[in-house]
């Protein structure tokens, strides 16, 4: 009897650490929408939305944080800058997070998160820094990082200890909400 030989995993395609990042940006913006699309009458779907939204970037800082920003460090000055807008999304998300999403406050939280991830990842990220690393970086180097930072997004999006620490995050920052 024949049998088939067991198919290798598909190989995925190498991309740049550049393309690896607008496309998880784009992830985000997805996310954004979505909520943005919800109504108040929908709190549940909002709440879920949220969550994700929170997950997501989380890990999207993450692996900015740990793989890209250290090896690009020396090719552009405006990785300090990128880092520290970090924090200021990461306060905001949690602002997002801790409101109800029935209430004008998760509204225009929502509102100050879109502008905010809006600046950081298109103006700051896509427009500016994004090009110049492009410009500058080996085009090696940039393949390596983007399969560094893929691999580590996949890694974390399916560890169940990240998700058990991000939804005790979330249900910590709502508790203190109260």
């Amino acid at each position: 009897m024949l049998t088939e030989a067991p198919q290798a995993p598909a190989r995925r395609e190498r991309k740049t650490a550049t393309r690896v990042l607008v496309e998880h940006h784009e992830v985000l913006r997805g996310l954004m929408r979505q909520l943005r699309e919800t109504p108040r009458s929908q709190p549940g779907r909002r709440r879920a939305l949220a969550d994700e939204l929170f997950d997501e970037l989380w890990m999207h800082e993450r692996i900015e944080e740990s793989v890209f920003y250290p090896a690009m460090r020396d090719i552009t000055p405006a990785i300090a800058a990128a880092w520290s807008e970090h924090r200021q999304l990461s306060d905001q998300l949690a602002a997002l997070v801790r409101a109800d999403p029935r209430t004008e406050r998760f509204d225009r939280e929502l509102g100050v998160m879109h502008d905010a991830l809006e600046s950081h990842a298109h103006l700051d990220e896509e427009r500016q820094m994004f090009p110049e690393i492009e410009r500058f970086a080996d085009e090696e180097l940039l393949v390596d990082l983007g399969d560094r930072l893929q691999a580590r997004l996949e890694w974390l999006r399916s560890s169940r200890r990240i998700r058990a620490v991000l939804r005790l995050q979330r249900a910590l920052l709502r508790r203190t909400a109260r």
